[in-house]
């Protein structure tokens, strides 16, 4: 049985002894698990994935993954911290079992499950610039768009909305087209 204070991750050792049934994120010293997602988060999931590895495929380099950890430079005095982006594209494999510190994917998306995307538009988007994930795409079906992020210094500049396709500066020469994804 795991008790509250097993869920108080303040070390990488602590994260690596979380019960491996489920996705975990570590912030603010606090487990999270994360819960499955609906039917329609996972079909648009596969459909970017499905396009853009098809991409990939055809430009000869770059990988995807989906759900992998992301290890986040910690705030002044907090411990270990780490999220879980819906998908990530990369174009060097990092070292370990997750993208550690300095090993930060190309691009992180995040797809989101509710309008609002709360998390999504300020917890994630402010630790995936610490990161230093070159772009972050927020993919709101709601609006039937994806927010571009590009990283400016360490923060990110003001999206770019999307409705078309979307040619990255980060990993360049990759072109998402994305006509008929929201249909």
């Amino acid at each position: 049985m795991v008790t509250a204070q097993d869920l108080e991750i303040y070390r990488v050792e602590d994260f690596e002894n979380l019960p491996v049934d489920g996705l975990w994120e570590v912030a603010d010293g606090r487990a999270i698990l994360l819960p499955g997602n609906e039917i329609d988060h996972q079909e648009i999931a596969a459909e970017i994935h499905a396009r853009i590895s098809a991409v990939l495929v055809a430009r000869g380099h770059g990988r995807l993954l989906w759900t992998v950890n992301l290890d986040i430079p910690p705030y002044p005095g907090e411990g270990f911290r780490t999220r879980v982006p819906d998908l990530v594209i990369f174009e060097n494999r990092p070292s370990g079992k997750r993208f550690g510190l300095g090993e930060a994917p190309e691009i992180a998306i995040e797809i989101l499950a509710t309008r609002r995307g709360n998390v999504e538009r300020t917890e994630k988007i402010d630790d995936y610039s610490r990161a230093g994930v070159g772009e972050y795409w927020l993919v709101d079906p709601f609006e039937r768009c994806v927010e571009v992020y590009r990283l400016a210094g360490n923060r990110y500049a003001l999206p770019e909305i999307a409705t078309e396709q979307i040619d990255s500066v980060a990993m360049s020469g990759l072109r998402f087209d994305l006509r008929g994804m929201f249909s």
